[in-house]
């Protein structure tokens, strides 16, 4: 009996304590954002001129090394950016390209290849204790490639056929459309076209390695607790390779509004791409117009998506963006829809952007996007490798770290009646291309 008493006692002692500790009654206390503890890399600058930035306070038992070149298809056609990339890893005249895959998986590496129009990165992950021996078989096959024929004949064909099949859908025929019409005046708007792939040589591989490989690279990122020995190895394999001058290039971005309709008659659905020339990060404006942004259609409880998709059920997903690139951006709006919701889906996104430009914003709604839009500023910087992909992501663009805190205070600061205005500015129907495919 005694025992039992006790045991009661103590229970209940222990729910007590508990009660005490948390009242579910009260709402918990919360706090506001204004600073972001980044972990800044190491930044070393190479023999050679190239960066290599090191973050490598870390628990990760991974390591990840970025090599980056100045090779993207802006310096040079789409496709032979591209084949030069995907042909990386195809062999030299002492290992073939299993060997090398071989020897990078016996060490439990993994790599990947990035090609974009403003740069190639080429990926390694592995362990710390053999993340060097990976990245010197890694480099080995970077500088001494010989693109074989053979393997280049393979990957034009299978290219070419994978091309074709896209070309028939019409997300792909919208994209390429509206992107064409509104980069007309510089490479970005070049696109790669089917007979391009019988054109190529394997000199235009050789010459563009030779060019934007062996004396392009950019930079080299490390994410991973290494040693300082190590550290100095991966600098020496950077230093392989040379950095010359990159050109840089004044396009001319102007571009005239449009509408372009593309008939596809067995389609069932219609592609629409929503558009203008717009600003990158390093605009004044970048920041609360990605307020705006998030509440037309930059998350799900977006506008766009309540209306188009959950009111009036024309789509799936619709969303909005604004896409940077190095010395400018553009704001864009995709869909797509049941081909006979095809004019009700832009007469809808225009109503939205009239009440956009027309009433403010309410403080409910506004408060909403800002914590959202903080959130996942927290949640994209949460970790080591997050925090280093924040740095190159205001590198890039000559900003530094102190870029977050002001990102934080702008969206916390903004006004209904500033949205309203950016709208007005930036978000007229007459200004965009109106791309429909479908």
């Amino acid at each position: 009996m005694l025992k039992t008493f006790y045991k009661k006692r103590i229970v209940h002692n222990s729910l007590l304590k508990r009660k005490r500790m948390m009242n579910r009654t009260l709402a918990p206390k919360t706090s506001t954002v204004s600073h972001i503890d980044f972990q800044s890399p190491e930044i070393i600058t190479l023999q050679n001129g190239a960066k290599l930035y090191a973050i490598r306070k870390t628990n990760d038992e991974t390591v990840r090394i970025d090599f980056v070149f100045d090779a993207g298809s802006l310096k040079t056609s789409k496709i032979i950016a591209q084949l030069t990339g995907d042909l990386l890893l195809s062999g030299t005249h002492d290992k073939s390209s299993d060997e090398i895959e071989e020897a990078i998986d016996a060490l439990g590496g993994f790599n990947g290849v990035e090609i974009t129009k403003e740069k190639a990165k080429i990926s390694v992950i592995g362990l710390r204790e053999h993340i060097v021996s990976i990245a010197e078989t890694l480099v080995d096959a970077i500088m001494n490639v010989n693109f074989n024929p053979k393997e280049i004949k393979q990957l034009l064909q299978s290219k070419k056929k994978k091309m074709a099949i896209s070309l028939e859908k019409v997300s792909t025929q919208a994209r390429r459309a509206f992107i064409s019409d509104l980069m007309q005046n510089s490479p970005y708007g070049d696109l790669v076209q089917l007979e391009d792939y019988d054109h190529i040589e394997q000199s235009d591989l050789i010459e563009f390695h030779k060019e934007k490989y062996l004396k392009g690279l950019k930079y080299i990122s490390i994410v991973g607790a290494i040693d300082d020995q190590d550290l100095a190895t991966i600098q020496s394999l950077g230093e392989q390779f040379k950095k010359e001058e990159i050109t840089s290039f004044d396009y001319d971005y102007s571009y005239s509004p449009n509408n372009i309709h593309i008939e596809k008659d067995q389609a069932v659905q219609t592609a629409i791409r929503v558009g203008r020339v717009l600003f990158n990060k390093q605009h004044t404006d970048f920041i609360k117009f990605s307020v705006v942004n998030t509440i037309l259609g930059g998350y799900f409880g977006s506008r766009l998506m309540t209306s188009i998709r959950e009111d009036k059920g024309y789509t799936y997903g619709i969303g909005s963006g604004v896409a940077q690139l190095s010395e400018t951006g553009y704001f864009f709006i995709s869909t797509e829809v049941g081909k006979e919701f095809k004019d009700l889906t832009l007469e809808a996104i225009q109503e939205e952007i009239t009440l956009l430009q027309t009433e403010e914003v309410s403080k409910k709604e506004l408060d909403l996007v800002k914590n959202y839009i903080i959130g996942q500023i927290l949640e994209q910087s949460d970790g080591a490798q997050a925090m280093m992909d924040r740095f190159i992501s205001v590198e890039t663009f000559g900003l530094d770290f102190s870029y977050y805190d002001d990102f934080i205070k702008q969206v916390k600061e903004v006004t209904a009646e500033e949205l309203k205005e950016l709208a007005n500015r930036y978000l007229n129907w007459e200004d965009f291309v109106v791309v429909c495919a479908g």
